[in-house]
């Protein structure tokens, strides 16, 4: 059998930046290739295209991958393929051509994340196959520096509606490592909850505890590397997806629920006229898990900002009267006290939740919106999705489902004065609500209003694209901390998603509680130290960091502390995890501007030393801690000096903060 390799070998432009990366096919006699390599653009990391024997069918053939990492196979061999409604495009596909490969490198701007200036530097080819009917579909292949992503497109045009019956994207790991995942849950209204708690390291290709499955992102240590896997760009076209796993460690693409409880009719299957591309399936690797944390190739895989005019986009730091005060919305005398706390604290925003339609006590949302405007303290105000009630007439309960009420009320509020919304209850990963993601944020747009999404799918990098997206919950936040199962599992939660939840997007935890919290005449005793409660200020990334607890809380501490709450910045121009281990403890460091800002917690029980250094600060800077005091509710402060190894004691389940000048 004839065989020839066509490989095409870096270029180096000039200061010698790397251009172009390997790509090789292998051929076979009929001079069909079967084998297709994309590099990265330091040719580290690879994924690798073969056609082998289908594992549906063994006497087809069908597409299957591989990701290798500095010569490491991270992500073993994988299938690959989709089938629609009318055509099939797993087995038996012929290979059609391949693009040139491009280099991709530009610079972009974000509002809120990890950092605000990022760089999208990566090699991309697309792969060409038809079907024993002629139909093409495209493999869009990208190879980063740290990591790969690949996507399905159909190129053909037709204004006929398609459905994609299944995709047969997987993801084997080797069976050696240990893995970090979400559970993919319901919770008891029969929707689908992103506010489950990791399952930590365990065996790789242990069932979910439920039936449902795992919810991205997924973290695995095998073979000396980190791997994180998740999805990029939900634009209306697609449903949100999720994992099964089997027990031979592969994990499968799996759509949406059937029994999810929106509208009766909502298909699970994504339906889409053509051309249609579906989201970016997305592999992080890296040696160091520092590198997993500090990615931002989620957002790299959007689409570029459509916002000309940003400029009305402020992240900021927002009280939240709700969390302590379940009634608090509906009282306009308790919100009233809330602008002054939020402007004696010097933070941005206040957020009135849900029940403020029946606000009593001498006056309304407008009056409290007036009076913050006086004070200078935007507002956001709550709202539901309107998922599931599409079948009424436009009313409070469901304004954000229809294009006509939804644009009225954000040309009424954005004249009040009002800043943001937090929208509610979306219910469902199905392709009909996820849709409406989209249409949120291009409404809200157009009336300068920025958005935060709660009972939400897990962020897929929209904020590039929509840069008024400031936040989404997607977590099992502080809300949960009136019931003390969640105060006990607190600490290990706060010190895993570091590592998996925030790393693709920002996350409205609403940290910083302080207080224990009283549901239904019955307080919830927390465990974290005050210390450890400081530190989620930095730990925890949010476009909107809405801090949870009451406004006495905060005006009440130390003045080192409140002085710390009242400047910590919530918009970073950097971002280096300094030192961690998921559920053991994590060291964050962000900066924003000339200063540093250390946010340290642990997730066990025992006193401890933390060490980290930060070799990214000029040595023999002075960094000003505060760190654990004498018992859980008090605190100490120190000082430490940066070039060499850091020491900073805590308490069982404790924490620190410190600042530095670069």
């Amino acid at each position: 059998m004839r065989r020839s390799i066509i490989e095409l070998i870096p270029l180096y432009a000039m200061k010698n930046i790397s251009v172009i990366l390997i790509l090789s096919c292998m051929f076979n006699a009929c001079n069909q290739p079967k084998e297709w390599t994309l590099s990265s653009p330091d040719n580290l990391v690879s994924i690798n295209v073969k056609k082998e024997t289908s594992s549906i069918n063994d006497k087809a053939t069908q597409l299957f991958y591989s990701v290798i990492c500095k010569e490491k196979e991270v992500v073993l061999r994988s299938p690959l393929g989709i089938d629609r409604e009318d055509e099939l495009f797993t087995e038996n596909l012929s290979f059609v051509k391949a693009s040139t490969v491009k280099l991709i490198d530009e610079t972009y701007a974000l509002k809120a994340g990890k950092r605000l200036e990022c760089r999208n530097h990566a090699n991309e080819i697309t792969l060409d196959f038809k079907n024993k009917n002629g139909a093409v579909v495209q493999l869009i292949i990208r190879a980063y520096n740290d990591g790969v992503a690949f996507r399905y497109h159909f190129p053909a045009k037709s204004e006929t509606l398609h459905k994609v019956v299944k995709e047969y994207t997987g993801f084997a790991m080797p069976r050696d490592g240990k893995a970090w995942i979400h559970p993919y849950n319901w919770n008891s209204r029969l929707k689908p909850s992103y506010e489950t708690y990791c399952v930590n390291k365990m065996d790789i290709g242990s069932n979910s505890p439920n039936k449902w499955g795992w919810q991205f992102p997924m973290l695995f240590n095998v073979n000396d590397m980190w791997v994180m896997i998740t999805e990029a760009v939900l634009d209306g076209t697609y449903c949100a997806t999720h994992i099964y796993s089997s027990d031979n460690g592969l994990y499968s693409i799996c759509f949406a629920e059937k029994e999810e409880a929106v509208l009766p009719d909502d298909d699970p299957e994504p339906i889409n006229t053509l051309p249609w591309t579906t989201p970016w399936r997305v592999i992080v690797v890296s040696e160091q898990i520092a590198n997993i944390v500090e990615t931002n190739i989620v957002q790299n895989l959007n689409p570029p900002n459509v916002i000309a005019d940003a400029s009305w986009i402020h992240p900021g730091r927002a009280t939240w009267s709700w969390w302590y005060e379940g009634g608090s919305a509906r009282d306009y005398k308790r919100l009233i006290q809330y602008v002054d706390f939020t402007a004696d604290l010097g933070w941005e925003y206040m957020l009135i939740d849900a029940g403020w339609p029946g606000m009593e006590g001498g006056g309304t949302m407008e009056d409290v919106v007036a009076y913050a405007n006086t004070k200078d303290v935007g507002v956001w105000l709550w709202y539901h999705s309107g998922a599931g009630r599409e079948n009424s007439d436009p009313g409070p309960d469901n304004v954000m489902a229809f294009p006509d009420s939804r644009n009225a009320e954000f040309k009424r509020i954005h004249n009040l004065g009002v800043k943001g919304v937090k929208v509610d209850f979306f219910d469902t990963d199905k392709q009909r609500i996820v849709k409406r993601y989209y249409e949120i944020l291009a409404d809200a747009a157009k009336h300068q209003i920025m958005v935060n999404f709660h009972g939400a799918t897990l962020p897929r990098g929209l904020e590039r694209t929509w840069t008024n997206l400031m936040t989404t919950e997607a977590i099992r936040g502080a809300e949960a901390l009136g019931q003390q199962p969640a105060c006990e599992n607190a600490p290990w939660h706060n010190a895993t998603v570091p590592f998996t939840r925030n790393v693709v997007g920002s996350m409205d935890y609403t940290p910083c509680t302080f207080s224990n919290k009283i549901r239904g005449g019955v307080e919830a005793f927390q465990v974290t130290t005050w210390g450890h409660q400081l530190a989620l200020s930095v730990v925890f990334e949010s476009g909107v960091q809405n801090f949870a607890d009451r406004g006495e809380s905060y005006l009440a501490l130390p003045p080192a502390p409140k002085a710390f709450m009242q400047n910590v910045p919530v918009a970073w121009d950097e971002t280096r995890l300094a030192a961690g281990f998921p559920g053991d403890f994590v060291v964050m460091a962000r900066r924003n501007g000339k200063t540093w800002y250390i946010g340290g917690i642990s997730g066990t029980n025992e006193a401890r030393t933390i060490e980290f250094d930060l070799p990214f600060v000029t040595p023999g800077k002075d960094l000003q801690l505060i760190t654990d005091g004498v018992d859980m509710k008090k605190f100490a402060e120190g000082k430490a000096v940066t070039g060499g190894k850091i020491s900073v004691k805590v308490l069982p389940y404790g924490g620190f903060v410190g600042t530095c000048a670069i």
